[in-house]
């Protein structure tokens, strides 16, 4: 029964994933065509940052399908720590959009490039920040349900930046239909590659800190600290560790337990320890308890 529900949850984030392809595409061929009928370094701007979210959306996919794989004898702990690669991978892709798309606003900026806004521009800028929207609330909607997914969260920081990059794309090109501020295009595009660098950087950090084993975030750490303090069976612990694989937590931690317990006993309250850790904190999905016998007098 656990292996079903597993498979459920992988398959769930793999469509997901595989929706979000399917989206980009749509997005690109769309900006593309107006972007090169129309000239408007903003739409192509934009339509370049859509291209790398198909690249970070195939990254995804493939980052899901990877961490889905069992533990092996060369991966003892499993291969959740895939989708922490796939996240950073679409972050280096975000930056090299953004070098691009500045490279070329200021190529645009010193020599003056024709730009003519026909309607369509203005469907196609407006449809694209709805369905950002649309497909961004998807996502992270996919990934609570499945407790989590660093590829799919992402994903969906992707479609919430391509949101505030299109709304800077349509001030630009309203600015050059209406007052026939040329100048406007090349400024949104340039807006367009601040925005992708600051979701770029700050996503970024949090998927090396993953990858550089970082505790999990304070809540977490707390939660676990309170079942510790909490047990009666405990005299306090020690060498607390934790790290994140995907969006799952790998705990390690040595408790005191009564010097009088036989070996057995102690066992038992070990692995009863790591048991309660678990079921009342499903984002641990390892708890290793060592258990260490102390005085209980001196500790009582």
């Amino acid at each position: 029964m656990g292996q079903v529900a597993r498979t459920g949850r992988i398959d769930g984030k793999a469509v997901a994933a595989l929706y979000s392809v399917a989206v980009n595409v749509v997005l690109i061929a769309a900006k593309l065509l107006v972007g090169l009928l129309t000239g408007s370094v903003a739409i192509l701007a934009d339509a370049a940052h859509s291209f790398l979210d198909l690249s970070a959306s195939i990254f995804a996919y493939a980052g899901i399908r990877t961490a889905a794989k069992p533990a092996d004898e060369d991966h003892a702990f499993g291969h959740a720590k895939a989708e922490n690669i796939s996240s950073l991978v679409q972050m280096f892709l975000l930056g090299a959009t953004c070098i691009a798309i500045v490279i070329e606003s200021v190529r645009r900026l010193v020599v003056a490039g024709s730009v003519r806004i026909a309607w369509y521009s203005f469907v196609v800028v407006l449809a694209a920040m709805v369905i950002d929207i649309v497909v961004s609330r998807y996502l992270q909607s996919v990934s609570r349900a499945h407790g989590g997914s660093a590829a799919l969260d992402s994903d969906a920081l992707h479609f919430a930046s391509d949101l505030w990059a299109s709304l800077a794309v349509l001030v630009g090109i309203t600015l050059v239909a209406v007052f026939d501020f040329k100048l406007a295009d090349p400024l949104a595009g340039i807006a367009v590659a601040i925005i992708i660098g600051t979701t770029a950087i700050e996503q970024g950090r949090r998927t090396t800190q993953v990858l550089l084993d970082a505790m999990p975030d304070r809540p977490t750490l707390d939660a676990i600290e309170r079942i510790l303090k909490s047990d009666p069976r405990l005299h306090g612990y020690h060498a607390l560790r934790a790290r994140q694989a995907g969006k799952h937590v790998l705990l390690d931690v040595s408790v005191h337990v009564d010097g009088n317990l036989s070996l057995a006993q102690a066992h038992k309250v070990g692995h009863a320890v790591s048991e309660r850790i678990q079921q009342e904190l499903p984002v641990v999905t390892d708890a290793v308890v060592h258990v260490e016998p102390v005085d209980d007098e001196a500790h009582g």
